[in-house]
């Protein structure tokens, strides 16, 4: 298994962990490694995009760490909203967004506002039925992805979260 699938696995298991009263330990650490699963789902795609190849294995590991959640967060929302930067809008080809690359931007955002606030609001509690539909988003970003994965559209989804903040107009 590959480490997103890994991470969106134990998001399931760590919701379910104490079946009748759920600990916000587990529950926030679900909500954090659901995150984390679409979070190393894009970033893989978009290493082995960039550096194809089995003798390039070893150099995937470096541009992996350039990934800025602050910058991933600005261009999932403008995906989210249909409202894509002139710096990203040639790489779509003239043509309206994807509904599943709408979808996966919405549900990073959202994913990600949730890990923060799992990670560090303590006076915040989830339920297990939250936590449970927030990894079920995360399910249906990888399924969406997945069908759009090979596409400009994500190609151009993805230049835009590793460089969107070095890209000139």
């Amino acid at each position: 298994m590959s480490l997103p699938r890994d991470l969106l696995a134990q998001a399931r298991l760590l919701a379910a962990k104490e079946p009748s009263r759920p600990k916000q330990a587990s529950l926030r650490r679900a909500v954090s490694a659901a995150y984390y699963a679409l979070f190393h789902l894009r970033v893989g795609d978009a290493v082995r995009r960039l550096l194809a190849g089995s003798d390039r294995e070893a150099l995937r590991h470096c541009p992996g760490r350039a990934f800025d959640h602050a910058v991933m967060k600005r261009v999932a929302v403008q995906f989210a909203q249909r409202g894509v930067s002139p710096k990203l809008e040639p790489g779509l080809n003239q043509l309206p967004l994807q509904e599943e690359i709408v979808r996966v931007a919405a549900a990073f955002v959202d994913l990600q506002q949730q890990r923060h606030e799992a990670d560090y609001d303590m006076g915040r509690s989830f339920t297990r039925l939250e936590v449970l539909s927030l990894i079920s988003d995360a399910e249906g970003a990888f399924v969406d992805w997945r069908a759009v994965r090979h596409s400009v559209q994500a190609d151009t989804f993805l230049i835009g979260l590793l460089a969107f903040e070095k890209i000139r107009l």
